[in-house]
């Protein structure tokens, strides 16, 4: 996985690409949204089906997180590990470790 933040390389990858929002950081008085950039081989011919879905699923796990919906958050996260070629299981952990508590 790639991690990009430039908010141009993101839209021109997005159009070859699987490119997946993560988080949003202030840096330096910026905030500055972080991407990754999932490769085709790590999704796989099979995978390929259902990355619409999964794509979907971690958009609202994004939602869920960035509204503190941290019960939503958990449920999703049971249904995105090991999607993406398991690509972005850590930051899945991530972020659970982090609401483990709330």
């Amino acid at each position: 996985m790639q991690i990009v933040w430039d908010r141009e390389v993101v839209k021109k990858l997005q159009s070859t690409h699987t490119v997946l929002e993560l988080e949003t950081f202030d840096i330096k008085g910026f905030m500055t949204t972080v991407y990754c950039v999932i490769p085709a081989e790590k999704i796989g011919l099979g995978g390929f089906a259902t990355l619409e879905a999964f794509v979907e699923l971690h958009k609202q796990f994004i939602q869920a997180y960035n509204e503190e919906n941290y019960r939503l958050c958990r449920d999703l996260a049971q249904h995105l590990m090991g999607a993406f070629g398991g690509e972005v299981d850590t930051f899945y952990e991530e972020i659970l470790s982090r609401i483990k508590d709330k």
